[in-house]
């Protein structure tokens, strides 16, 4: 008869613990899935944005890999992560009131946080550090920040374009973003500005740091190494359309021939970035291998 009275009050401790987070999952739910439906649709609708969907998969499956781990961690539920909690709130209110969605949008991590500190404590905010950074950078740009990267990346595009077809020995003259060669005018417009290899280089290096598990210093620094293989990288896909054009005429310039240029180009860049790292890796094993001098 007492292990039934036990039973009923752990029940009822139990039932009031639920009960509330239930709620408060309610209200999150109902706040955030119209965002969470409108991230998914960019993600599908604007290339740009489109790495999202290879951030959130890695992130999903670094969560999965690191279940275990996390499960055993002692639960510390630390009462910060409410004020991380209030903090998002406060955020997704000043975007609400500026008509700003990216702003409403980074409210979502900083809430995710925040329901990890408060329920589960620091140990698990630190573990789960990595796959919501991967959220945060899922994140679709805004518009703003496209719009003042875009013609800067496409004059430099241009301009190492411009180079490389004068070495190779055509004959180019570059007005802006512009190249003129003998047989056709090449634009290299806003799509071909290399904005979204940019993003998407930077999201296979952070997706390499993260399931590879690099320190946070060696993924920042393949982070760092993704900005300028992409912007030269972009650079030397302009260049390989022109001297395409040279050989072959303004076919090479549209169509499917232009769309696999594009695909070749970003596979070497993943392979350079990919190199980076092994070489990186492999350097680091040698200095750990390498015996300490002796002193006598």
């Amino acid at each position: 008869m007492k292990a039934l009275e036990a039973r009923n009050r752990e029940l009822d401790v139990d039932l009031k613990v639920a009960l509330p987070l239930l709620a408060i999952g309610a209200a999150a739910g109902a706040l955030y899935a119209p965002i969470v439906v409108g991230v998914i649709r960019q993600w599908y609708q604007d290339p740009v944005s489109s790495h999202g969907i290879l951030l959130t998969a890695a992130a999903i499956f670094v969560t999965r890999r690191r279940w275990p781990s996390l499960r055993a961690l002692p639960l510390r539920p630390h009462n910060f992560g409410f004020v991380a909690i209030g903090a998002a709130l406060i955020v997704y209110t000043l975007g609400t009131l500026l008509g700003d969605i990216f702003i409403i949008r980074l409210s979502l991590p900083i809430a995710l946080a925040g329901c990890v500190l408060a329920l589960a404590g620091a140990p698990q905010l630190r573990a789960a550090g990595a796959p919501l950074l991967l959220l945060l950078l899922a994140m679709p740009l805004p518009a703003v920040i496209v719009t003042r990267l875009t013609l800067p990346l496409q004059l430099i595009a241009s301009r190492v374009a411009e180079m490389t077809l004068q070495t190779g020995g055509i004959d180019v003259v570059r007005a802006g973003n512009l190249l003129t060669l003998q047989t056709i005018t090449l634009e290299v417009a806003e799509a071909c500005s290399g904005l979204n290899s940019a993003v998407s280089l930077i999201a296979v290096a952070s997706v390499c740091g993260a399931v590879m598990s690099l320190s946070a210093r060696r993924t920042l620094l393949l982070v760092a190494c993704a900005i300028p293989i992409a912007v030269i990288g972009n650079g030397f896909r302009v260049a390989a359309t022109g001297f395409l054009a040279t050989w072959l005429g303004p076919i090479a310039a549209k169509g499917i021939l232009h769309e696999l240029t594009g695909f070749v180009a970003f596979v070497a860049m993943c392979a350079v970035l990919l190199a980076i790292q092994l070489l990186a890796r492999a350097r680091v094993r040698r200095a750990v291998r390498q015996p300490c001098p002796v002193e006598v």
